[in-house]
């Protein structure tokens, strides 16, 4: 298999973290790989910020800033609150936030590749896969990580429960268990801030095998079988992205450069991430705050797929504990899926953690992948 061999190198670095030199290495292996099966290839540079937590603590800061102050100024304490959950919803539906273009940028890259059509065509679609890494953290520690929807909703009501506290100091300000009040609210934004200062001071960016090298060698088992078959009336994209984990970041560098050459009404996207051990699925949409639900032109292909007996057992996914390089799409309007696999509790293996080897990588698994994309890429081609 070609995804062994791409694995096998990708394991060769340490990490592949958003915007660090390792992250620049595997972009330039992967651009020679895929110039080694005569694809031609360009790099597309964009600046980006290294990591989210920067912007999950400065959320959090503004929001006990608002608290403290509320039992004396309680309409400005409200509207900071208030403010700072904005930015928060914000965040966690892919956008930039108040804070954004204050934090310092680096370089990050896409690896970018396009296989004409063997006819004159519009139609395209896209293969996306993200290339780099996460950093590890507290809350996706082994024993954690299985509470983080839950973490995460109870963070997203004590946001709403800030906003309306706050609001009250007008009316119980002067009272000392409001104050008290609002220190414990103030208490648990601050437990968010030392959560993510740990996350960049203590941990380290983990192997990112399964997440999310395995998506990034089916690529090349897909590009493989198509070079058999090429695609009569559509262009195949095949897009390697940075910064993914640091807010997908690379997919909207993508989208901002190529707009204009991928109309919505003739533009799908498939995209890969986290197939390398579990049960296959197929996302009908996603969100953590607001939910996408996926145009239903390339849903419902999938469903046919899925009847065929060789691919009885992958299951449509409404994926609502995170958010893939294909919100950025969604948003805009595109057709588009996320392949995922999850384990026996509905949990990506190894999620964000350092046991993310190719140790832990089930082949059978990607292969599964592979054909059940390929296939899928044959019907949209043929539609």
């Amino acid at each position: 298999m070609k995804a062994k061999y791409i694995l096998q190198q990708l394991s060769s670095f340490p990490h592949r973290g958003a915007t660090s030199n390792e992250e620049k290495k595997a972009a330039e292996f992967l651009k020679q790989a895929l110039d080694g099966e005569k694809i031609r290839t360009d790099i597309e540079s964009f600046k980006a910020i290294s990591t989210y937590s920067w912007e999950v603590i400065l959320i959090s800061i503004l929001m006990i800033a608002g608290l403290i102050i509320s039992p004396w100024l309680a309409k400005l304490g409200t509207a900071i609150v208030l403010l700072g959950f904005w930015s928060y919803t914000r965040h966690f539906m892919g956008h930039s936030i108040i804070f954004t273009k204050l934090i310092p940028k680096k370089i990050s890259q896409n690896v970018v590749a396009k296989i004409p059509a063997q006819q004159e065509s519009v139609r395209n679609i896209i293969l996306m896969a993200h290339y780099d890494s996460a950093r590890a953290s507290s809350i996706f520690a082994p024993k954690m990580v299985k509470n983080f929807r839950k973490t995460f909703l109870l963070n997203t009501y004590i946001g709403i429960a800030s906003i309306v506290w706050a609001y009250m100091g007008d009316y119980w300000g002067a009272t000392i268990w409001f104050k008290i009040v609002c220190g414990l609210l103030a208490l648990n934004h601050l437990v968010n801030v030392i959560i993510h200062i740990h996350r960049e001071v203590v941990h380290r960016f983990v192997p990112g095998i399964n997440d999310n090298g395995s998506g990034v060698a089916a690529v090349f088992e897909i590009a493989e079988h198509l070079k058999n078959s090429p695609l009569q009336n559509s262009n195949l994209w095949i897009v390697f992205t940075g910064c993914e984990e640091a807010g997908i970041q690379g997919a909207k560098a993508f989208l901002d450069q190529h707009c204009a050459d991928l109309p919505v009404e003739s533009t799908f996207l498939i995209n890969l991430d986290n197939i390398g051990y579990g049960n296959l699925h197929y996302a009908t949409g996603e969100g953590m705050l607001l939910y996408y639900k996926y145009d239903e032109s390339l849903i419902n292909l999938c469903n046919s797929l899925a009847e065929q007996p060789e691919y009885s057992d992958i299951r449509p996914l409404e994926y609502r504990r995170a958010y893939f390089d294909a919100l950025v799409f969604t948003q805009h309007g595109y057709p588009s899926t996320t392949l995922i696999a999850l384990d026996d509790q509905g949990l990506i293996p190894n999620w964000h953690w350092y046991s993310d080897t190719i140790d832990n990588i089930d082949y059978n698994t990607i292969q599964h992948t592979v054909d059940f994309t390929a296939d899928l890429i044959t019907k949209i081609d043929s539609k």
